[in-house]
């Protein structure tokens, strides 16, 4: 090896171009996929919940260490001398560690308010199916809470889709409320909101989602509460057993 190709000696200015173009890009690739990573940190962090998993751990160290690399090589391709040879392979090992982060089909959209209140009231649709059944079967809804909860994990309370500020899962609940009027306290995303009145021939359920970070009844097409209702009709037939949908 020549003194001119040691590690802090002055290299020809053409080599280092080629060598600081050819790594600049890889780096720029991976601060360009974790965006969104950044973006969906920086969100789950700034409020109490927010919807979507955790970010790609992965990606994130892969655009940090891209970024230290590119920072080592700009600093001696100004001052006309060879990078040091970890700076090629932290970047390299920043590619290495985004590519294995996996790939991000779907995830603004699954990070995202909607998406999460989309899945709370499939499952919420899925609990009032098993209610009104048994309210048109039985001639009441069912007044113990248990009843409520088994029927909400028939529905799909295992499925997560918001999670606290430490990454924390927050599963669907029912909230059992001694009037429709009344509200859970404190709001948690994922509630449904029950009240059955006394004599079990009515109930009401309403909708705990998200609404920027913060939990808030779900709204339907015209701006007024969401209240999935259910009212002992002796009139109709005793229904079939509902079928509940696979959850997604």
């Amino acid at each position: 090896m020549t003194a001119s190709s040691e590690v802090g000696q002055p290299s020809p200015l053409g080599l280092r171009l080629v060598h600081a173009v050819l790594f600049v890009a890889f780096a720029v690739g991976v601060g360009v996929a974790s965006v969104p990573e950044w973006t969906h940190l920086t969100r789950a962090l700034s409020q109490p919940f927010h919807a979507g998993a955790a970010p790609r751990w992965l990606v994130l160290a892969g655009s940090l260490l891209a970024a230290v690399g590119t920072a080592r090589l700009g600093w001696e391709l100004v001052r006309g001398r060879s990078a040091p040879l970890w700076t090629s392979g932290i970047i390299l090992l920043g590619v290495m560690a985004t590519l294995a982060g996996g790939r991000p089909q779907g995830l603004e959209q699954s990070r995202s308010d909607v998406a999460a209140n989309l899945e709370l009231l499939r499952v919420a649709r899925r609990v009032h199916l098993l209610m009104v059944h048994e309210l048109q079967s039985h001639g009441e809804a069912p007044l113990s809470q248990d009843a409520w909860r088994h029927a909400l994990q028939q529905s799909g309370a295992s499925e997560v889709r918001v999670f606290t500020r430490a990454f924390l899962p927050v599963y669907p609940q029912v909230a059992w409320l001694p009037s429709e009027s009344a509200l859970p306290d404190p709001l948690v995303p994922g509630q449904l909101a029950v009240h059955v009145t006394p004599d079990g021939v009515g109930f009401t359920v309403r909708l705990v989602g998200l609404h920027q970070g913060q939990p808030a009844l779900l709204k339907d097409d015209q701006g007024a509460t969401l209240v999935l209702r259910g009212l002992y009709n002796p009139d109709l037939p005793p229904p079939a057993q509902p079928a509940i949908p696979p959850t997604p």
